[in-house]
């Protein structure tokens, strides 16, 4: 694994971005099965390995997902901001040993349709809603990591989904508490353009060195959205306690995955929410902690999950 020659590229522009959305709260598939459409049952499949997925949204809009493994227990995984569905590839690849994964392009990402139009958050929560249904998911562990996290409590809320046996919420704000401080940006010079920030922005995912192919599928995901999308889905219209709140009403396990930066919104939920809410903290890891510590992660959620399932 080595970084691209451009890991000099200062990192003060994704880390701001990161540091508002927590105050306001590479590959994919492989090629077989690929193109198979969820939406009509056409070409579907078991599947065992990875298999790319595609179904047409209520609006016409083709979307993309990544399934692994099988049974009726799934694990649904939803990225962060620009993020492509290939960010989770070391969970398809452990985790379907024992669940069905699930790991979505969120529209305009990854493989995902680009959409020039609006990307409001009743939009994006319908989006999931309709994965589910695309999916047949009849009961899900569903996770979101950063900017997902925002979208899976939004989509809780506005839908009240049924399938939910568990929630995994990866290192984001969950309202709780004081806003977590700003990250210190690197010195350096500012990028010149949109491609060295989003360049700049893949590098500062981790902490250990990104694999190129990995590496180039956030950049490729990153830059292919559209500009007026990308600041969109930064804006969400609602205050820190929404999420709080949102959170708070679930009755189903929660397991907070997280960086010493949100350990104190952790404590909280845990002191709300004995018994059902577990926070994991990874002092080590960069921002995509699952990427940078893929084993310990894919542990904690597979004995979470086993827990959700039984409940």
């Amino acid at each position: 694994m080595s970084h691209l020659p451009v890991h000099k590229i200062c990192r003060r522009g994704f880390l701001s971005v990161l540091a508002g959305m927590a105050a306001s709260g590479c590959a994919g598939g492989r090629a077989d099965g690929a193109g198979a459409d969820a939406s009509r049952g056409v070409g579907r499949e078991v599947a065992v390995g990875p298999v790319d997925r595609f179904f047409t949204a209520s609006d016409g809009v083709r979307l993309h997902y990544v399934e692994a493994g099988g049974g009726p227990d799934t694990i649904v995984l939803v990225p962060g901001w620009l993020m492509p569905a290939a960010v989770f590839e070391p969970q398809w690849k452990g985790l379907s040993k024992q669940f069905r994964v699930i790991a979505f392009d969120p529209r305009s990402q990854g493989r995902s349709e680009v959409f020039k139009g609006r990307h409001t958050p009743e939009r994006r929560s319908l989006d999931l809603k309709e994965l589910l249904v695309a999916a047949d998911v009849e009961r899900c562990v569903l996770g979101g990591w950063s900017l997902g996290v925002m979208e899976v409590l939004d989509f809780l809320a506005k839908h009240q989904p049924q399938q939910i046996r568990g929630l995994v919420l990866i290192d984001n704000s969950i309202g709780e508490g004081r806003p977590p401080a700003p990250s210190k940006p690197d010195s350096g010079p500012p990028p010149r353009n949109r491609a060295e920030r989003m360049r700049s922005f893949a590098l500062s995912l981790t902490k250990k060195p990104m694999e190129e192919r990995m590496l180039e599928a956030v950049f490729q995901s990153a830059m292919r959205v559209p500009e007026g999308a990308a600041s969109e889905l930064l804006h969400k219209p609602f205050p820190r306690e929404y999420w709080r709140d949102t959170l708070l009403a679930q009755r189903v396990p929660v397991l907070y995955a997280i960086r010493p930066r949100f350990s104190e919104q952790g404590a909280a939920l845990v002191a709300k929410r004995p018994g059902l809410a577990r926070v994991e903290v990874f002092p080590a890891a960069g921002h995509a902690l699952f990427l940078d510590e893929p084993t310990r992660f894919n542990s904690v959620v597979s004995t979470f999950a086993q827990g959700a399932f039984r409940r």
